[in-house]
């Protein structure tokens, strides 16, 4: 599948072409207090370097939710304008479960965590398989269980959820949340805290387009642009 991912739930935007699982090309790119006009060059500047059209697109995965306000309604925007343009389904991504999958090839308990600001993280909990294991014949969705929903939390109370779903497991937290409060995550987790994976901070364009092809047709409103919401978890 070839795909394009947006992923603007945090401050640093980025975007990327992806084919089966390969970044064919892919910017960054650090925007401060909001993602602006510069959004459509960078797919532009992407689709250019990898040689592909707008109108070859299988799909463009782009990250719903939770993250910043201003970041997911100009990348969701942007996603819908490219739709209308070409024909090809937008496919809504939530971002935590991206930020989960970008753990890979880790195997165990991920809480990805980000920073929400006003001292809360938005967070969840998953335990990460490989991708042949789980229910029968194998189906790619066994390969990552929720078992914590989103949330919007202090941090902690995100320890403490995760502390009472974890059962006593370690837990590999990732995430630019788990970053800004590591300390205070390690004291209330104690020895179940894993570190924060140094080089995930924010969802990679592989798990984003890992997790469309799961089955793009099948996630919510991947083919229903005009009807998509971000998912911002609490009032802006």
């Amino acid at each position: 599948m070839l795909i394009l991912t947006i992923e603007t739930a945090t401050p640093v935007e980025r975007v990327a072409v992806v084919r089966d699982g390969n970044v064919l090309a892919e910017l960054t790119d650090t925007v401060g207090r909001g993602h602006t006009e510069k959004l459509l060059g960078a797919v532009e500047d992407v689709l250019g370097r990898s040689g592909e059209a707008l109108a070859d697109l299988d799909a463009v995965a782009v990250s719903i939710g939770p993250g910043r306000f201003s970041g997911l309604r100009v990348g969701l925007a942007t996603a819908k304008g490219l739709s209308a343009a070409s024909g090809v389904p937008v496919v809504p991504v939530p971002t935590l479960d991206a930020l989960a999958e970008s753990a890979r090839p880790f195997r165990g308990l991920v809480c990805p965590a980000l920073d929400a600001r006003r001292g809360e993280v938005y967070a969840a909990l998953f335990r990460m398989r490989e991708v042949s294991e789980g229910a029968a014949g194998g189906a790619p969705e066994a390969a990552r269980e929720r078992l914590l929903p989103d949330s919007a939390v202090p941090p902690a109370e995100l320890a403490a959820n995760v502390l009472a779903a974890a059962g006593g497991e370690d837990v590999l937290f990732l995430g630019s949340g788990a970053f800004e409060y590591v300390e205070e995550l390690r004291s209330a987790m104690g020895g179940a805290f894993v570190r924060p994976d140094d080089a995930v901070r924010q969802p990679t364009p592989a798990a984003m387009a890992a997790i469309v092809g799961l089955d793009p047709a099948g996630l919510p409103g991947a083919s229903e642009a005009r009807t998509l919401e971000p998912v911002y978890l609490r009032g802006i």
